[in-house]
């Protein structure tokens, strides 16, 4: 039995593209729940274009069930195996996009068995890309029951690679960087999204900025500016996009309104601004520019503002951008949070990046500022 895209549910940013639908950002996804002995997938990727350290990576994850009546459906957390929870620990099925077309087995069972299947996107958007083709399915498509409504709120995270969890499985100094060592699913946004059970989605993509991204303090005297996130954060995927050869669209908010948005930019932008003024001031105004757009996309959305898990020098940048913005616009609720900078003792990711420990101690944080606002 084929199912139709518009059978499952999705997670993240996605669009439609010569009957495929890809979902390219860190997280993003879907899930079906059935009752049956086998699934599949076909996924389309781009590994021609792409060093082999740098295919798309996807997370499998699979929930058994007593019955199809236990499927509820309604929410990311809703019937997930979230193994060894209070530490956090999933272990899906890895699969690399290493090929252009790749038929998955998703799950296979020689009895009928009624089970929750998640696919998401662990690698990000800058890297290889996603699109399913065809899911195709041995048995009974589960809907969810119908339960009492309830309001489930919904976070939007918008950062760099810290957000992507990259080289969350690395080790600093040891290992080289590949999309196998990215974890969003181990990292503070969705361990966040976890402890307040909410609906998230993540728009992340490693070494961004806000007025420049990552460039080397010691030898790079001008800034790099082709993917800055005010360029790229409107759009559903404008990478994915044009990548395809089509004209990237805005991102529709009504299928995704945050009643939080949480931005998490600066690391980079660090790296060019130097403590040189007037730099810093150029990126206190496109952070000030970025909330308002945020605003203006998501009015009734409340805003949190943070950094400094991998450094603080632009810390108080971000709450002068935040103050002027709450100058203009009084009546929206933005806070400001300030990470704890990583310890070597919690160790440290491939790159001098987040390990596991920081990534739960600046969620706890997160979670624990969030919870007010909702």
């Amino acid at each position: 039995m084929k199912l139709g895209f518009d059978e499952i549910k999705w997670y993240g940013r996605n669009f439609d593209a010569n009957e495929v639908r890809y979902f390219n950002y860190s997280c993003s996804g879907f899930e079906f729940c059935f009752t049956g002995t086998k699934a599949c997938a076909t996924i389309l990727s781009d590994p021609s274009s792409q060093k082999d350290t740098e295919h798309g990576i996807l997370g499998i994850y699979v929930t058994e069930l007593k019955n199809a009546d236990e499927y509820k459906g309604d929410s990311f957390w809703s019937n997930f195996n979230f193994l060894n929870e209070l530490e956090g620990n999933l272990e899906p099925v890895r699969i690399s996009l290493d090929k252009t077309a790749s038929d998955i087995v998703l799950f296979q069972s020689e009895i009928e068995k009624t089970v929750v299947i998640k696919v998401l996107k662990l690698s990000e958007c800058a890297f290889g890309y996603a699109g399913l083709k065809t899911l195709e399915i041995e048995g009974t498509l589960r809907k969810g029951r119908a339960i009492e409504e309830r309001k489930i709120p919904k976070i939007e995270f918008i950062g760099d690679s810290i957000t992507c969890g990259y080289g969350l499985e690395g080790t600093w100094n040891v290992d080289s960087f590949c999309t196998g060592q990215e974890r969003p699913d181990k990292a503070y946004a969705f361990l966040t999204a976890r402890a307040l059970n909410a609906d998230f989605m993540l728009c992340s993509w490693s070494g961004i900025g806000i007025t420049s991204n990552y460039v080397d303090p010691e030898t790079v005297m001008l800034p790099e500016t082709q993917w800055l996130m005010p360029g790229v954060w409107p759009y559903t995927d404008k990478s994915g996009e044009l990548r395809l050869k089509r004209e990237p669209h805005v991102w529709d908010e009504q299928k995704f309104s945050p009643d939080i948005v949480v931005i998490n930019l600066g690391t980079n932008d660090a790296s060019w601004v130097r403590g040189i003024e007037d730099r810093r001031l150029a990126y206190v105004s496109g952070l000030r520019q970025l909330i308002e757009a945020v605003h203006r996309r998501s009015p009734d959305a409340k805003i949190c503002c943070c950094l400094g898990i991998m450094g603080q020098e632009l810390c108080e940048s971000v709450s002068e951008a935040c103050k002027l913005f709450a100058r203009d616009f009084p009546s929206v609720t933005i806070k400001t949070l300030m990470f704890d900078i990583q310890k070597e003792e919690d160790g440290i990711g491939a790159d001098w990046h987040p390990s596991a420990i920081t990534h739960k101690k600046a969620a706890q944080k997160l979670a624990d500022t969030l919870i007010e606002l909702l």
